[in-house]
């Protein structure tokens, strides 16, 4: 029986790999501070993409 290795293969870019996921997958950004402060739900949270960028609760994002 003849196997052949999938590897080694090239990673895909790490570039690549970012706006694939954050094109799926909400995210945002926060001020630790303001985390401490105010907590994870308080609109903190800044959409890292799409129109809206004012600032929401991380279940908005």
């Amino acid at each position: 029986m003849d196997f052949e290795a999938p590897w080694p293969r090239r990673p895909a870019s790490p570039v690549a790999v970012v706006t694939e996921l954050l094109a799926t997958v909400p995210a945002g950004a926060a001020r630790i501070e303001d985390l401490i402060q105010r907590g994870p739900a308080a609109p903190v949270w800044h959409p890292l993409g799409g129109p809206d960028r004012r600032p929401c609760g991380w279940t908005q994002l």
